[in-house]
């Protein structure tokens, strides 16, 4: 159960920054009948900081918003270093 409530249907409400678990947002690339690419279901991405567990936006499309969103915060917060593997 998801602790946001989803405001897709109210006026002007963006469905891509919905983080609601019960998303009802209309998403004409996950439309076979649309004109974008079809993926079949909701992609749900997110991406972690290995070095401080931030968390990234939740994306509706795996299209590399996510990882572009948490490049961003390595650069902007710890100055482009990320760790070796293994390290923290």
């Amino acid at each position: 159960m998801s602790l946001l409530e989803c405001r897709c249907d109210e006026p002007g409400a963006d469905p891509y920054a919905c983080e609601a678990d019960d998303c009802t947002g209309h998403f004409s690339e996950l439309n076979p009948f649309g004109s974008g690419p079809v993926h079949g279901h909701d992609a749900k991405v997110s991406r972690t900081c290995s070095q401080c567990d931030w968390r990234t936006t939740v994306w509706h499309v795996d299209d590399g918003s996510a990882e572009a969103e948490l490049h961003e915060h390595v650069m902007r917060v710890h100055g482009g270093v990320a760790p070796k593997a293994g390290e923290r």
